[in-house]
């Protein structure tokens, strides 16, 4: 790629040892998309590849393990992060998901053999209309119908909206342009992050460092986003990727280990992916500033 032409022999080494994280985080970008999409044997299978191709991963192991508890495969949910707890011990994520997991299979189990009846209050009625139909005194003609009205239940009180997270949120650092949208902060750069290949330029780090320490007081509140980007020039052999995709996403994983070190951001709250050539910014496709990713940071939990 003629983005990264200096330092090819260093960048190759290091970049040659990524690669198999590149394929895995790859793996795991396409199978979250599924997953969302409700696509769950797809990425069942995906995940089911990309560990018979290596150790599986916690990440892999926890999000193969909610696929399974997203089609009520209880079981399998469990050994799924059972391996997982083997690999991070004393995990409270895993803990706390395994823990939700037996109180479902303990509601099943105690679950009658057949369907009961319940009754269920229609709250949007104003009132309810009671109609009694009672036996008259022989010859009085046809029983007195009493109607009374009962006020129905006061409709319960809503819980104040949470406080958003994002509203009193700084991020205007030197090199880093945040924008505002609807849920959630976009952040670029205005000059690529990378020397090149997957080292990060003094500024570059810099910048990201200024950032996190931005993050660090919502942390356990917020997820990030990380969009690499790559110019659209094929990739030369002998590069340690194959592909722009490849290198854009070996770029967002840097970047989420700086973030997650200089903000304390939980390792899970990232999501990293990359378009490869088709992610070149509009307007300015040079190597040098497609040398960079891009941030979209929102509250926790919120798609």
């Amino acid at each position: 790629m003629a983005d990264e032409a200096d330092g090819a022999g260093m960048a190759g080494m290091a970049d040659q040892a990524a690669l198999p994280l590149a394929a895995r985080e790859l793996a795991l970008a396409q199978a979250r998309t599924l997953a969302r999409h409700g696509r769950y044997a797809e990425a069942e299978a995906i995940l089911t590849d990309a560990g018979r191709d290596a150790d599986p991963s916690v990440p892999l192991l926890d999000l193969l393990a909610r696929v399974h508890a997203q089609q009520g495969r209880l079981d399998e949910a469990d050994a799924a992060w059972d391996e997982a707890e083997h690999l991070a011990p004393g995990s409270p994520e895993i803990a706390e998901c395994r823990r939700r997991v037996a109180k479902a299979r303990a509601r099943r189990s105690a679950r009658p053999a057949w369907p009961y009846a319940a009754a269920v209050p229609v709250a949007a009625l104003a009132v309810a209309v009671l109609v009694v139909a009672g036996t008259g005194e022989e010859g009085d003609g046809p029983a007195p119908v009493v109607v009374r009205t009962v006020p129905a239940a006061p409709a319960p009180a809503r819980p104040s909206p949470a406080p958003d997270v994002l509203a009193g949120m700084d991020l205007g650092v030197p090199g880093a342009v945040a924008r505002r949208r609807q849920g959630e902060i976009s952040v670029s750069f205005r000059q690529g992050l990378f020397q090149d290949g997957v080292r990060l330029s003094r500024d570059g780090r810099a910048a990201l460092s200024a950032l996190g320490a931005r993050l660090r007081p919502y942390a356990t509140r917020i997820s990030v986003a990380v969009i690499g980007h790559t110019d659209d020039r094929p990739v030369p052999p002998g590069r340690g990727y194959a592909t722009n995709t490849e290198l854009g996403t070996l770029r967002a994983m840097v970047v989420r280990e700086l973030l997650h070190d200089r903000a304390g951001i939980p390792t899970g709250r990232f999501t990293v992916s990359s378009l490869g050539a088709a992610s070149a910014l509009e307007g300015d496709r040079s190597p040098a500033r497609n040398r960079t990713v891009g941030l979209r940071i929102s509250p926790a939990g919120q798609e």
